[in-house]
């Protein structure tokens, strides 16, 4: 893998990561157990990536940081979103 394609995975993982956030959180539809899975299948190709390009650690940091806030375990115990008003 170069820089560029990993440029492209962490690109791809953050926009996986921003679906899971958004379903998790009850703004968009999806399956967020199929997401979470995804997210983990792919985690390992980062931790590839932050060891292969130094420069790249950080931000891979943060995206696997990212999914352990505390919040997204308590998807059944989160107050539902009011009705917006247009």
């Amino acid at each position: 893998m170069n820089e560029t394609e990993a440029d492209k995975y962490i690109a791809e993982y953050r926009s996986l990561l921003k679906d899971w956030t958004m379903s998790i959180t009850g703004i968009k539809n999806g399956d967020a157990n199929a997401l979470q899975r995804k997210l983990d299948e792919k985690q390992y190709v980062l931790a590839e990536i932050a060891v292969a390009f130094p420069n790249k650690a950080y931000s891979v940091d943060l995206l696997v940081n990212a999914r352990t806030r505390t919040w997204a375990g308590y998807e059944d115990e989160r107050i539902p979103r009011p009705a917006t008003s247009r």
